[in-house]
């Protein structure tokens, strides 16, 4: 149970570096807000480029902020490499760090800047390949999915 604990400690860590992240980006390159010009269509998430968010940022900070992505999931990756004292516990330890790391990703977005406005609110999911766009609740839904599937795993298997 400690590692659950401490892998939840470190996302929730993790979650507040991120949202810091993106509140220094919007304060930088989006002073007047974040909207998101698309439409979603039959499906809650879409993957498309933006050109309105792409032509905000210089191609070498859009670069940066895919290699932090990138980055990002390294060190969940590499959280349960560490944790994990066997393959499915290791799976539940990302499992566990991703789910936290995301959901308090948007809670810290609330408490800092006050968005997002609701869960239906559209954001930029992840970057790679290219953006995903869809709603908050849909990321905050698999997140929790994956919260107790992961500390399942860990409790079951460790």
């Amino acid at each position: 149970m400690q590692d659950v604990l401490l892998v939840a400690l470190f996302a929730i860590a993790m979650g507040y570096v991120e949202a810091a992240v993106v509140v220094y980006l919007r304060a930088l390159y989006y002073p007047d807000g974040f909207p998101i010009p698309i439409k979603l269509g039959s499906l809650p998430i879409r993957f498309t480029r933006i050109p309105e968010f792409e032509n905000r940022m210089p191609q070498s900070m859009l670069r940066t902020e895919i290699g932090r992505e990138a980055a990002t999931i390294i060190m969940l990756a590499s959280l349960a490499w560490l944790v994990g004292s066997a393959p499915l516990h290791g799976l539940g330890a990302f499992l566990l760090a991703f789910g936290v790391w995301d959901i308090f990703y948007y809670v810290f977005l609330k408490l800092l800047i006050r968005w997002p406005q609701s869960l239906k609110t559209l954001d930029v999911l992840f970057l790679i390949p290219v953006p995903w766009i869809g709603p908050v609740w849909l990321p905050v839904t698999v997140s929790a999915v994956m919260i107790v599937c992961g500390v399942w795993l860990m409790l079951s298997a460790g």
